[in-house]
């Protein structure tokens, strides 16, 4: 079994023409047993998280700036490795730092755990966090599924996090009333949704308007979701709140959408489909989208898709608050790749997007920047050995974090 460790990196934009990149040095923040990181800074440090297994039991590390990591969750054990469910880092305006995870817990004769979504807060800048709190509003309730999350952080403090909810049932009027039996059909079925009989699983969001001491009930944003594939969220500079996801369309058509809120996620209108790739897959490709927003309001989405002679890995903006997307650009189409990840982080104005190329034993990855016009400006590729990456950008400068050799993470800063 190969060893699994976690590098991150910090990379800076030489102002020389053509946008090529200085590459910082990097260090190794989890040596082994890792699954894939996640990545965020302030200007007190980046924060690295990942969950770690050993001897069957799973916790969620931190590691500050590549310092000794520490645990996160309190309770021993209480987390779950997933490569489209990490845990996530965000930074409070304060300096708070907020890690939201899953943990599992094994229902007998189902074939797959039940899972609910876990809080903990950290004010000494990572030193030790708080007891974790529950974030999913039925936690307590019948056991269903609760994962593919992501969060996120508005200027003025409030904490938003999403997720893909399977407590609903066919047929059920309304998300409170979703049942076990419900979240048995969403796992059991989750490489053939169609063939359980789902009307399919929920995006739901939830927000913190204390800073994390308590989230308030869910908030259903749209239905019909690819069971498997992640969420991902941003909050803009007006406080505009769009989420990403793959949603399942008739025949087994799963393309990528968004969806915007204006009041604080309370509500959100329809979904927009990202582009209409039209690919038609009896199965959960375990690849979500990633999505981010700068600060002029441009709405920047990468996305792997597998149709037919458009396999690959596209980028593509929306200059109108997403109402509607520019053409997409390919950023790795090929006869065959398979499903891979992409991440995006917003710059001021355009964004930094980094990738995985995995048609091969060894994965690379792939760096690019995009203009405020929605165009590539460059791309470095096979910058190094490596697979899962993230993306943060920030005072730091764009700081990536990603598995190499199948399981190992590594940090460095910029000089």
């Amino acid at each position: 079994m190969k060893v699994r460790r976690i590098v991150a990196l910090v990379l800076v934009t030489s102002a020389c023409s053509g946008g090529s990149f200085q590459l910082g040095e990097s260090s190794v923040v989890a040596e082994s047993n890792a699954s894939n990181p996640t990545v965020a800074h302030s200007t007190t440090g980046a924060f690295v998280t990942w969950v770690s297994t050993e001897n069957s039991e799973s916790n969620v590390m931190l590691s500050v700036s590549g310092g000794t990591p520490v645990r996160v969750n309190d309770i021993p054990g209480d987390a779950a490795p997933h490569e489209q469910a990490p845990p996530q880092v965000s930074v409070g305006p304060e300096g708070q730092v907020y890690v939201l995870w899953q943990n599992n817990r094994v229902i007998e004769g189902r074939r797959f755990p039940s899972s609910n979504l876990r809080f903990a807060r950290s004010l000494d800048n990572g030193a030790s966090f708080e007891p974790a709190i529950f974030v999913n509003d039925d936690a307590e309730g019948k056991p269903a599924s609760h994962t593919f999350h992501n969060l996120a952080i508005a200027k003025d403090g409030t904490i938003y996090a999403s997720w893909i909810d399977g407590r609903r049932e066919r047929g059920a009027p309304s998300h409170e009333e979703g049942s076990a039996h419900a979240a048995n059909l969403a796992h059991d079925g989750h490489h053939s949704p169609s063939q359980a009989g789902l009307l399919g699983p929920d995006i739901v969001i939830a927000r913190s308007l204390d800073g994390g001491v308590t989230f308030s009930a869910g908030v259903v944003v749209d239905t019909d979701a690819c069971p498997c594939c992640r969420t991902s969220l941003a909050v803009g500079p007006s406080g505009e709140v769009m989420v990403a996801w793959r949603k399942q369309f008739a025949n087994s058509v799963r393309d990528i959408v968004v969806a915007r809120s204006d009041d604080g996620a309370q509500t959100f209108g329809n979904p927009v489909r990202v582009h209409e790739d039209g690919w038609a897959y009896e199965g959960c490709p375990h690849a979500g989208p990633s999505i981010a927003i700068d600060q002029s309001s441009n709405v920047h989405v990468g996305w792997y898709t597998g149709a037919p002679g458009a396999n690959g890995m596209y980028y593509a903006m929306s200059a109108d608050n997403g109402a509607t997307f520019g053409e997409r650009i390919p950023l790795l189409a090929d006869r065959w790749v398979p499903p891979s990840q992409v991440k995006i982080a917003a710059a001021e104005v355009g964004a930094w997007l980094i990738w995985d190329d995995r048609r091969f034993e060894e994965p690379t990855l792939s760096i690019a920047t995009a203009r405020g016009d929605g165009t590539i400006r460059s791309v470095k590729r096979d910058v190094i050995s490596g697979a899962s990456p993230a993306i943060a950008n920030g005072p730091l400068g764009p700081t990536v974090a990603w598995l190499e050799s199948g399981q190992e993470v590594k940090l460095s800063l910029a000089p």
